[in-house]
């Protein structure tokens, strides 16, 4: 028996030697000195921070941003743990809507938004990708056509000229790989940085939903606008004041967030020791002028984003976490 039984077990020890060890880190070794970008993530920096990677999306809202393909990506309701809600761009949960051609939920969800999209630039066709989701949920790019689309939207913001978006766009446009593989396509991320650099948003703007972020901790504090159904949300299912969902850690890509006043001298010790209590969140009093033509729920959603996000700019969230201010905000919104 011992004879049959060493020739296996030896085997199985150098077969996992090589492909369980040697095989992953000679590939490892490889890439990280030929490849080092795409192996590590193709992340995105920025001032020496981590806001985003090149292959997930991100859930841009402000008018003064361009903004990505719907997602239908979802997580777990922070209320309900037996239902779900929608989190654009989580990359911990990838996927679609499984809606079908003929479901009735799809059907309406793309016709609101085309026309919502339409009535924003009546002068041009509405892209396809702006209206339908990708299979993962997590597409990080958009048609040259859908950029173009948004530039009246996101020149009017800015209050720049239509011209000199068109420009910025056709620069940060990827043309087919080689001529022939692939389509071109604009990386939304690198589009809003490209943005930001060239026509800095004015400071007003400052913390608005889909501004791109600062640091990483901020990211994971910050909530997302939970738009972007299945195509703009979770197929066919609005956005409802009662299953807003915390921002998705992966796609901790959100948005990047304005840069902050260079840090005040740490006070002295006598001075902390006496400091006072941080004070209370600041909440919005009534629904923001920009979301007033939303459903209510969506309104009061968008609203509440908005502002946790300026708190955050300036430390006046009171040290509340995004799912206790959403109630709160919620409730005084409601009236």
């Amino acid at each position: 028996m011992i004879k049959h039984l060493l020739p296996a077990v030896m085997l199985t020890v150098i077969l996992t030697a090589l492909t369980g060890l040697a095989y992953p880190l000679a590939m490892t070794g490889i890439a990280q000195r030929l490849f080092p970008h795409q192996a590590n993530g193709s992340l995105i920096e920025r001032d020496g921070k981590i806001i985003g990677s090149e292959l997930i999306g991100q859930n841009f809202t402000s008018d003064g941003y361009f903004h990505g393909r719907p997602s239908a990506t979802t997580d777990t309701d922070p209320n309900d743990s037996t239902k779900t809600v929608p989190a654009p761009y989580n990359a911990a949960n990838s996927g679609g809507s499984n809606l079908g051609p003929t479901s009735k939920a799809l059907v309406d969800r793309v016709k609101a938004d085309a026309e919502a999209l339409a009535a924003q630039n009546p002068a041009a066709p509405v892209p396809v990708d702006l209206v339908t989701t990708s299979a993962s949920g997590l597409d990080p790019d958009v048609t040259p056509a859908a950029a173009l689309f948004q530039v009246p939207r996101v020149a009017k913001a800015r209050k720049i000229s239509d011209e000199q978006l068109r420009r910025l766009v056709a620069d940060n446009t990827t043309n087919r790989f080689l001529g022939v593989l692939g389509e071109p396509h604009v990386n939304v991320l690198k589009l809003n940085l490209a943005l930001d650099k060239a026509f800095p948003i004015q400071e007003s703007r400052a913390g608005e939903a889909g501004a791109p972020a600062a640091e990483p901790s901020s990211l994971a504090a910050a909530p997302a606008a939970e738009p972007k159904e299945e195509s703009a949300a979770a197929a066919g299912t609005m956005v409802e004041e009662e299953r807003v969902a915390p921002a998705a850690a992966s796609a901790a890509v959100e948005a990047p967030a304005p840069k902050v006043a260079a840090e005040s001298p740490a006070p002295s010790m006598a001075q902390s020791e006496t400091a006072a209590p941080k004070p209370g969140p600041i909440f919005p009093s009534e629904i923001a002028v920009a979301h007033a033509a939303e459903k209510p729920g969506i309104a009061r959603l968008k609203t509440c984003t908005d502002q946790y996000r300026a708190n955050a700019a300036t430390n006046s969230n009171g040290g509340l976490k995004w799912t206790d201010y959403w109630k709160e905000c919620k409730k005084r919104l409601k009236g």
